[in-house]
């Protein structure tokens, strides 16, 4: 008989044979070729890639050979105590000990300095040297609460003769610029993201837009309250432009610089700012924010798709949008977006075949019909009812009482937000084919809505509901469904 010994030994040999024939205990991944474990190390942001040299020696700087993703941001610091200093030195290290014969293919910063703004300038500089493709600085600045005191950081003249980059995104209360007066700017530049504030150098911005030869995306994103602002965009081959105005917060304001058309009266009173666009390419363009600017387009003929999301509305700027949506109506792709719209519609949409409508209250029932009226070739419709709360007079209906009628239906209390109209879109009987209702809760205005849209669509082929909870609009859902089509083709779906 084998002794014990006998025994533990067959046992580990056992085991040894498992442990290789399943690769239990090999480091395989660090048995990968150099190519392939420099490629999941680009992957990695530079905090991830530093850590791997403690791996083992095949890892050991292995990372300074292959990052082109330079990825710095602060708060991956918020742990250490002297976070600031620590952060300061990791960047520095990391640009010090890469390889300095790779182009860097993006590099983003986003912390918190300290007034000391050469660090930053050097940071930019290097980027600039080692050929960024993409650069991203996001600065914010510790002023102790006096940001007036604070001197703003100049950016490097470098950046804007850089022939390697394509990518900009700057975004910072305390940067200035200073164009060459000279030389082409930006001569490769493809995508700019570019956030101005109130105190801004206007000059600058009315000249910057125009000195990107190959500009084709531009974003930008103004916060100001009561100086205008003026951009003047001039890019030949510009294909998107998004535009996000904001107000600043009342506090930072003096209330005797307030303009207010009288004692109390609370009027509003952000001057708009102005864009002048010359953009003989632009298919895309996009309005949001707070603030209606005025828009001056020129060469606008290749407009295919236009955006309009405004979190107010304001009696003020209903001219502004109005001359607005005229100067878009050529479009074929809409989303409008706003607390009201009514007053600001223009003749017709003679080229609109799809349309989404963001609904923000109650009133926005009003001018649905309107919409539809003015756009006899619109093909496909999405409503988003998603901002609307429910409550009051527009909670559930007590469906069990309802008719069978939609005449019925519409004339019980609690349904004066939506009245069908006396007249019928010309879209419903001849071209309007699919409708997309989001954020559907089955209150008595949607199923109006729903309902209207259904008994005189005839040519619909597809309805897709998108219900907040599906087990609450169960009633509402029969009652909808309980109606005679207008197209015997089409198909109702509740998600």
């Amino acid at each position: 008989m084998k002794d014990s010994g006998d025994h533990k030994r067959a046992h580990e040999d056992s085991k040894s044979q498992l442990q290789a024939a399943e690769g239990i205990g090999d480091d395989r991944i660090s048995a990968l070729p150099d190519e392939i474990l420099c490629h999941i190390l680009s992957l990695l942001i530079p905090l991830y890639s530093v850590r791997t040299t403690v791996l083992s020696k095949r890892w050991n700087n292995l990372w300074t050979s292959c990052i082109t993703n330079l990825d710095f941001d602060m708060y991956d610091f918020r742990s250490s105590r002297d976070n600031y200093r620590i952060f300061v030195t990791f960047v520095d290290r990391v640009l010090a000990l890469r390889d300095s014969s790779l182009d860097i293919r993006r590099f983003r910063v986003d912390w918190v300095d300290y007034e000391d703004f050469s660090i930053t300038d050097r940071w930019i500089r290097a980027a600039i040297k080692a050929n960024v493709v993409e650069l991203v600085v996001s600065l914010s600045v510790d002023c102790c609460g006096e940001p007036d005191l604070v001197r703003p950081f100049e950016m490097p003249r470098s950046v804007f003769t850089c022939k390697s980059l394509v990518a900009l995104k700057v975004k910072s209360d305390y940067l200035t610029y200073s164009l060459p007066t000279t030389g082409c700017c930006f001569p490769n530049l493809k995508f700019l993201h570019f956030s101005s504030r109130h105190n801004s150098d206007s000059a600058f911005e009315e000249n910057l837009f125009r000195s990107c030869p190959v500009l084709e995306e531009l974003t930008i994103e103004g916060h100001h309250k009561k100086d205008v602002l003026n951009f003047n965009i001039s890019a030949p081959e510009l294909r998107t432009l998004t535009t996000i105005i904001s107000e600043e917060s009342d506090e930072e304001f003096d209330e005797s610089d307030e303009d207010s058309g009288g004692e109390g009266s609370g009027e509003y009173r952000v001057e708009p700012c102005n864009f002048f666009i010359d953009a003989p390419k632009l298919e895309n363009l996009c309005v949001a924010g707070e603030v209606m600017s005025t828009y001056i387009l020129e060469n606008s003929t290749s407009l295919v798709q236009a955006k309009v999301q405004l979190q107010e509305f304001h009696e003020a700027c209903a001219d502004r949008v109005a001359e607005f949506l005229d100067r878009i109506s050529s479009v074929r792709y809409m989303v409008l977006s706003a607390p009201d719209f009514k007053p600001c519609l223009p003749h017709v949409f003679s080229n609109l075949i799809k349309l989404e409508l963001v609904f923000y209250n109650q009133s926005c029932w009003k001018w649905l019909a309107d919409v539809l009226n003015i756009s006899p070739n619109l093909e496909y419709l999405v409503l988003d009812f998603a901002k609307i709360k429910s409550g009051g007079r527009d909670s559930l209906p007590d469906l069990e009482s309802f008719g069978d009628d939609f005449a019925s239906i519409n004339m019980r209390e609690g349904w004066d937000s939506f009245h069908p109209p006396e007249f019928f879109p010309r879209c419903l009987s001849s071209q309007l084919k699919t409708i997309s209702i989001k954020g559907f809760k089955g209150t008595p205005n949607e199923i109006g809505v729903a309902v209207y849209l259904l008994i005189y669509g005839e040519v619909l082929n597809k309805v897709i509901v998108s219900c907040e909870s599906c087990s609450s609009i169960r009633g509402a859902k029969e009652k909808i469904l309980s109606f005679v089509k207008g197209s015997k083709t089409c198909q109702v779906s509740f998600i």
